[in-house]
């Protein structure tokens, strides 16, 4: 069991890593970069790989006309990456600044910034590939020279185009519907993606006794960015245990809270290692695989823009309407059809965050900053509402709640009683919404 917990250790911190490089900054560029250089070496021994001759047909171009374009180009995409990563570094502040830092690795996650800095980046390193192989007599014939000034020529009108492109881009970055939009975008196929998932059942269901209970501590602070569950029930079944996990992904944990509960046998040491191993802790939540981060950056979003200093309520209801599209979503289920707590043989029970925790971490902290403006306040409950018409009957009555507490906050805030007329107003067409629903 030695080997096999060392790889249970190794294995779900890989996993979580390849989860967060499918959209790190540098992978795109880094692939980019190498296609170029490759492409420069099959361009510049082509003569030797084709046949005698086959290359006939491409005009002859001179060398030193070649290496002109070529330094030309090398200096020219070198400091045009330069200003694109200055430019990068200016977005990144106003995003953290203006948004959210933790709407920092959406914006490095674009894909258009990260192809068109691969691009520029790539144009670069295939110049310099392409002057290093020219100088070194490499290039053999007429036919590489001519396909190293072709590459050359297209790889320059491609970065011509992404720059031009990249340009209206950013403007559109700097936009903060367009993040709201964006992180809304990210919230949805997390949710969908965690509503589709469920653990199975891989041996023989075990009872054991409360008091056979190991409790389980982390070996440092920080947040649980992955939980392996496959790897976490399959420790158990092979050393007979029952686990209880006691937090969830995106919960902050430290060396002196619970863990988990392992319930059986004293487990070996190496065992609770490969069973601490199957939760992976970092200095932040990882937007991957924690579907309650949408609904915290977006509350975030909301209550920045309705501090003093920005004083944007239009945001705010941006971010409420965009909110209530996601508890659309996680309202659309039944509580049955959410990822069960445990596995079908019992062996792990899971923390798994249900509609009222969404809905919770939805609205209240946006209650608590805008119930002073009517426009805020009263699309809060204007959007409970609506989801009271089409959310499962099982939530009817958080949902209630959730208004009720929306109405007490305008009541105490607001301060004309036509505002809070029309919070009345709006709060009984929720109760009355939901009377309806209940026949």
């Amino acid at each position: 069991m030695a080997n096999g917990a060392t790889g249970g250790t190794l294995f779900p911190v890989l996993k979580n890593e390849v989860r967060a490089v499918r959209t790190a900054l540098w992978l795109r560029p880094a692939a980019f970069c190498s296609a170029a250089a490759l492409a420069a070496t099959l361009l510049a021994t082509a003569d030797v790989l084709l046949p005698q001759g086959s290359l006939g047909w491409l005009p002859e171009i001179d060398v030193e006309a070649v290496k002109e374009l070529l330094k030309l180009l090398a200096t020219g995409m070198l400091t045009v990456a330069t200003v694109t990563l200055s430019v990068l570094m200016l977005v990144l502040s106003l995003a953290a600044g203006q948004v959210s830092p933790r709407a920092v690795p959406a914006v490095m996650a674009d894909l258009v910034t990260q192809n068109a800095l691969g691009t520029f980046l790539a144009t670069f390193v295939f110049a310099l590939a392409a002057l290093l192989f020219i100088g070194f007599d490499v290039v053999s014939g007429p036919g590489g020279v001519a396909l190293i000034f072709l590459g050359a020529l297209l790889l320059a009108l491609n970065a011509v185009r992404y720059m031009v492109q990249w340009t209206h881009h950013v403007a559109q970055i700097l936009k903060i519907n367009r993040m709201i939009d964006r992180i809304h975008g990210h919230g949805v196929e997390v949710l969908e993606a965690y509503l589709e998932s469920a653990p199975g059942a891989r041996c023989e269901a075990l009872s054991v006794a409360e008091k056979d209970c190991t409790p389980l501590r982390p070996a440092s602070a920080g947040y649980i960015q992955l939980i392996d569950a496959e790897r976490l029930h399959h420790v158990a079944c092979e050393e007979d245990l029952v686990v209880r996990v006691c937090v969830q992904e995106g919960d902050f944990v430290h060396p002196h809270a619970r863990l988990m509960e392992v319930h059986g046998s004293r487990p070996r040491d190496e065992v609770l290692s490969a069973l601490r191993g199957t939760a992976v802790i970092g200095f932040e939540r990882n937007h991957e695989g924690d579907p309650r981060l949408a609904f915290v950056l977006l509350a975030e979003i909301a209550c920045r823009a309705l501090s003093p200093g920005i004083n944007d309520p239009q945001s705010a209801r941006s971010c409420v309407e965009y909110l209530g599209s996601l508890l659309a979503v996680a309202g659309s289920r039944p509580p049955g059809e959410y990822p069960p707590a445990r596995s079908s043989d019992g062996r792990v029970q899971f923390v798994r965050p249900d509609f009222a925790a969404m809905l919770e971490r939805a609205f209240r902290p946006i209650m608590r900053d805008g119930a002073a403006m009517a426009e805020v306040i009263i699309e809060i409950l204007r959007v409970l509402r609506d989801l009271v018409a089409n959310a499962a009957p099982d939530y009817l009555d958080c949902l209630l709640a959730e208004a009720q507490r929306a109405e007490e906050w305008g009541e105490t805030s607001l301060q004309r009683e036509a505002d809070k007329q029309s919070l009345r107003s709006m709060a009984e067409d929720v109760r009355s919404t939901a009377a309806a629903r209940r026949g």
